[in-house]
């Protein structure tokens, strides 16, 4: 029996919205995996228009609000899951995490405490043990699911303060306190530098390493600066390795990391988000090696275990350290604590509401099993080596840095290279390319700098992409560059 105030559907009803909705999720999937536009250049006034209104005072029928969806949502979207999509560093999804998805929502559950969500505090600790099992670090190692690499970084290093600052932070602040300094590489992710502002640590405090000529930290810049620091009364506190930058997929030399951080008692920290599960890999497991020697580490499902939006991990190896740095219980929250073997995940993570990612992972890991998730991601560095080799063997393309996993950093150069040394007239093609890519919109991809160049850069962390797609992409893309010499 409904109230007066009951939101929910007659009966019969919600079974066929969601019939409705699969209906369009298919279609979706159908129509635009290829042979469609990704992006489809609209402006941000032509979508303002199709949902700016005054607010609702009453409610609108939700078959007319699916179509809308249809036909407004869906057209004006990119197109992700497509293997013409090289976007970022974004995983192409999967079909077993859409229908975990409907259920997560369906249970509607909150784990900040173990009894108000049994099934996902269980399935949470199971599925960050099996992403600890598929890379090959420690299992009964503390972690939390968190939303993106930017706040598991936030997290990781909150965690490293905790534990390496002299003082009593967590009562006093750092007023006054020693001045700690942070280790990465140039080619960090930004989330590191934001993470030191709100962290209080800092980013005058957070030292950005040289790379190499493959653009991996430099070890011996490392450890002079280590040296300058202590001399000058700082605290060297903390490394961060890099396995997988944003740019081009460089992996730190993670070992030799650990050891300089082992030998100067700093804790070390891996920011695995996009690269880290091809250490799961027989063919990319030793480009890795010493990531295990990591305090703590994040990595990143939704970019290279191709789960949809939202998730990331963060593991720290000793996990009492995760849970000091964020076990507080007010009154509101006690109870519910008289099994000892309950594990509250709110005492894991700065979060009290949280969602029920693991569902997704769990789903995902279930459906396809581990071996063909490591065969998907070596194809996909197989690809990236399959393109880099189509622009090495070209003359009007070439390779601005090393591949060593599955992004391709490269640029046009003209017709046999009749651009060549003209870097000013370099940049400017390129970008104007990048405009064009836009408004064509069969394939979709951003571009970055590589040591002040110009590049565009193209990631292959999608499981439907073959040989073809990659031949396509050149396909297009020299149409594109066409068009505009032309101009």
């Amino acid at each position: 029996m409904k109230t007066f105030s009951s939101l929910d559907f007659d009966p019969g009803q919600l079974k066929d919205l969601i019939i409705r909705s699969a209906e369009i999720i298919e279609e979706w999937y159908s129509t635009g995996i290829r042979n469609s536009k990704i992006y489809r250049n609209f402006s941000p006034s032509d979508i303002r228009c199709l949902f700016d209104e005054p607010l609702p005072l009453d409610g609108s029928e939700p078959e007319k609000l699916i179509e809308k969806i249809r036909t407004d949502v869906f057209s004006t979207s990119n197109f992700n899951p497509s293997p013409n999509y090289y976007g970022y560093i974004t995983g192409g999804g999967n079909h077993a995490s859409i229908i975990a998805e409907l259920l997560k929502t369906s249970l509607n559950q909150n784990n900040l405490k173990w009894h108000s969500a049994p099934a996902n505090s269980e399935i949470e600790k199971i599925v960050i043990k099996w992403i600890c099992q598929f890379i090959n670090y420690p299992d009964n190692a503390g972690g939390v699911l968190v939303s993106g690499g930017s706040f598991a970084n936030f997290l990781n290093l909150a965690v490293m303060r905790k534990v390496k600052c002299p003082e009593d932070i967590s009562n006093e602040g750092l007023y006054g306190a020693t001045r700690i300094t942070v280790y990465v590489s140039e080619q960090a992710h930004s989330s590191i530098d934001k993470a030191m502002d709100m962290l209080g640590l800092g980013k005058k405090y957070l030292r950005k390493i040289p790379t190499d000529n493959n653009l991996r930290m430099n070890t011996k810049i490392l450890e002079k600066k280590i040296q300058e620091d202590k001399q000058s009364g700082f605290m060297p506190a903390c490394i961060i390795g890099i396995a997988g930058t944003t740019n081009n997929g460089a992996v730190d030399p993670l070992k030799r990391l650990g050891d300089i951080a082992a030998e100067n008692n700093m804790w070390y920290m891996v920011d695995g988000a996009y690269g880290l599960p091809a250490a799961g890999t027989e063919t990319y497991k030793q480009l890795f090696e010493g990531f295990e020697m990591a305090d703590s580490l994040l990595i990143n499902p939704h970019k290279w275990f191709f789960v949809p939006f939202e998730a990331s991990c963060i593991l720290v190896k000793n996990k009492k350290l995760l849970r000091d740095t964020f076990s507080l219980v007010p009154e509101y929250l006690q109870g519910g604590q008289e099994e000892k073997d309950r594990d509250d995940l709110m005492n894991y993570n700065l979060q009290l509401t949280k969602d029920f990612k693991a569902l997704k992972i769990w789903m995902t890991f279930k459906t396809y099993g581990a071996e063909k998730l490591k065969k998907a991601i070596e194809n996909d560095c197989m690809l990236a080596r399959y393109a880099g080799d189509l622009v090495e063997k070209s003359s009007d393309f070439e390779l601005l840095a090393p591949i060593p996993l599955s992004i391709v950093c490269f640029r046009y150069i003209g017709e046999k290279g009749k651009f060549s040394g003209d870097e000013k007239k370099l940049d400017e093609i390129n970008e104007k390319i990048l405009d064009g890519i836009e408004k064509d919109g069969r394939i979709f991809f951003a571009g970055t700098k590589i040591n002040g160049k110009t590049s565009l850069r193209i990631n292959l962390t999608n499981h439907r992409r073959t040989k073809e797609d990659i031949d396509y992409l050149f396909k297009v893309l020299r149409e594109i560059v066409s068009r505009i010499m032309d101009y």
